[in-house]
């Protein structure tokens, strides 16, 4: 069964990335352009961790989740929004100093709390977006991620912290995601 819920994450993460990737070419979903750029940095800095660390469970969703950060973040150069404030050159300076600590520690279980910390703030500039421009937002996209992570927890046969840390992360800051888009949208059409 834990196998099953493996595959099942993997399948969602894909379909998450496909849902993306054709919202943006649509033109419904508008990326905010330095988010995907330090969410595809951090993927594939996380696939290295976790493949360190031993971690089979995450490492193929957040593989298949690299791929699709590459082709959202390309995407965004030609149909995002953003990349180019202050704050969002703040926010690269603080992932850059999270991206340090993170691989200079030998630590894998400190290694993986900055990745965390790197992608929280990799997901500030979308978290404005999401609630001033809800309209430029996928809520699917979200919530499927947050739903493939649910899974990728049910397949985890021992809990560690290192195991659950980064998926109940991607399914509290997902699901909160698409919480916000949802709301703000319901907010802006009453209005």
């Amino acid at each position: 069964m834990k196998n099953t819920f493996l595959i099942l994450s993997v399948l969602i993460a894909c379909l998450r990335q496909i849902v993306g990737i054709l919202a943006v070419i649509r033109g419904s979903f508008r990326p905010q352009r330095m988010t995907r750029f330090l969410l595809f940095l951090v993927s594939l800095l996380l696939v290295g961790t976790l493949f360190a660390q031993g971690d089979r469970n995450a490492i193929y969703t957040i593989l298949t989740i690299a791929i699709g950060n590459l082709i959202m973040f390309l995407l965004s150069l030609r149909k995002g929004i953003g990349g180019t404030t202050r704050f969002d050159f703040f926010v690269l300076l603080t992932a850059i100093i999270t991206l340090i600590v993170w691989k200079t520690t030998d630590n894998h279980v400190l290694g993986l709390c900055m990745a965390i910390a790197t992608n929280f703030v990799a997901f500030w500039p979308t978290i404005i977006k999401a609630w001033c421009l809800p309209e430029t937002e996928e809520w699917v996209f979200y919530a499927l991620y947050a739903l493939s992570s649910i899974l990728v927890i049910l397949s985890i046969s021992n809990f560690t912290f290192g195991k659950l840390a980064l998926p109940a992360y991607v399914v509290f800051m997902n699901g909160m995601l698409a919480l916000i888009i949802i709301f703000r949208k319901n907010i802006l059409r009453n209005k």
